[in-house]
Order: C-alpha cells, then sequence, then structure tokens
C-alpha cells in the first residue's frame, strides 16, 4: 500500500503491494498522518482483488494488522473521515456492500465506494466541507 499526502486532507492510497513488504513503512505513513490531528479522507484505487481484505497476508501479518488496528482506534475515528474507494465496475461496486461492513468495523470509519475519481473527489470535499 501507497500512501500519498501530497494534498492533504485528501489523501490518495493505491493498493499495489508488494509480498516482501512487512508493512513498517505503511505504518509509519499512517500514523505520521493521524499525528497531525486533522480530519482528512482517503481515495484508494488500484488492485481490486487486494482490498478485498487483506487475503493475501499470512497469519502474523493480519494478526499485526488487527493489533496496530485496535491500537490506532480512537485516532482513526476521529481523524479519518472515511476511505473512498474508486471501483469504475458497477458489478464490483454492488458486491463491495458487505465488505463495506465489515471494514468499518475492523478500521472504525466508513468506507464508501465512488465510480470515479472524480467522484471520490465531490464525496471527500462533502466530507471535509471544502
Amino acid at each position: 500500500m501507497l500512501l500519498d499526502a501530497a494534498t492533504f486532507p485528501i489523501v490518495r492510497m493505491n493498493f499495489a503491494h508488494d509480498p516482501a513488504d512487512t508493512h513498517d513503512d505503511d505504518f509509519a505513513a499512517f500514523e505520521a498522518l493521524l499525528d497531525r490531528a486533522t480530519p482528512f479522507v482517503i481515495i484508494g484505487q488500484g488492485a481490486g482483488e487486494e482490498i478485498d481484505h487483506e487475503h493475501d497476508h499470512d497469519v502474523d501479518e493480519r494478526r499485526r494488522l488487527a493489533l496496530w488496528s485496535k491500537k490506532q482506534k480512537p485516532r482513526l475515528r476521529a481523524f479519518v473521515k472515511a476511505m473512498i474507494y474508486v471501483e469504475p465496475s458497477t458489478a464490483k461496486r454492488l458486491g463491495m456492500k458487505a465488505f463495506q461492513i465489515v471494514s468499518e468495523k475492523f478500521w472504525g470509519y466508513p468506507m464508501l465506494v465512488a465510480a470515479s475519481d472524480a467522484e471520490a473527489l465531490t464525496m471527500a470535499r462533502g466530507l471535509l466541507k471544502c
């Protein structure tokens, strides 16, 4: 996962994943965003199958992710207004409904789905009231 905060409070996330990645940089980057103590929205794109609940992680990585999420949950709820995933396919967007519920329970913030980047930006600005 790659985070780009160049347009903060709108943060771009690419779900591309290097199998050798231990996620240390991902955790550090996410924590740096939370350390700003300012509300933001994440717009995610790429590798749609990887958003399908981190299926490629081994048990230790899943456990580590769950512990990190639990520890950070108060800050995640306070500062992440939503994660908006861009999915152009209508069928895939509809198929993500159940995953949205699981994602919100796990992360502590809503997961929304947009058909395009333009739609995601409009949603993000509405959430941030920009």
